[in-house]
């Protein structure tokens, strides 16, 4: 087992695990959407096939993709897609761009940030670089976080080739 592959299993276990669910405040539920967000970009950011594998883990199991409903076995297709058409990506949150917001009631919150973006294929000889608006919604109802949506839209992007 890979450096990589036992860092995206214990990132993926640090955003599933947790205690009793139900005892979270709002401040909690906020802090650990923060981290389930900045989390998801570094695993999401792996030059390799791996975080296909923590789908089942991260993910309800219907999920709203950038406005539309999926399956894990869709999302998992389209994850696989994205990352054959970009085998090199980088994605972080654009520093204090992040606000989460939560609804204790609901158990659920979102967070929405600014991300910057490299992807590349070198196969192809293409690249894009740019920054993108970021949403990731988040379930705390039941035994483990879960995503229940992931959207956005693209600020600026830059190509070659």
């Amino acid at each position: 087992m890979t450096l990589k592959t036992r860092y995206l299993l214990f990132a993926v276990t640090m955003i599933a695990s947790t205690s009793s669910v139900q005892a979270f405040s709002l401040a909690e539920m906020k802090e650990r959407t923060a981290v389930i967000a900045d989390r998801y970009l570094e695993i999401w950011s792996m030059n390799n096939t791996t975080p296909i594998a923590g789908v089942p883990y991260m993910y309800g199991p219907t999920v709203t993709f950038y406005g539309r409903p999926y399956t894990q076995d869709m999302l998992i297709a389209e994850k696989r897609r994205a990352i054959r058409q970009w085998p090199n990506r980088r994605y972080s949150h654009r520093p204090g761009s992040m606000n989460v917001t939560c609804n204790l009631a609901a158990r659920k919150c979102a967070a929405r940030s600014i991300i910057d973006f490299e992807v590349s294929n070198r196969a192809r000889g293409t690249d894009k670089s740019g920054s993108a608006q970021f949403d990731l919604g988040v379930s705390f109802a039941e035994s483990r976080p879960r995503i229940l949506y992931e959207g956005g839209s693209l600020n600026n992007r830059h190509s070659r080739n």
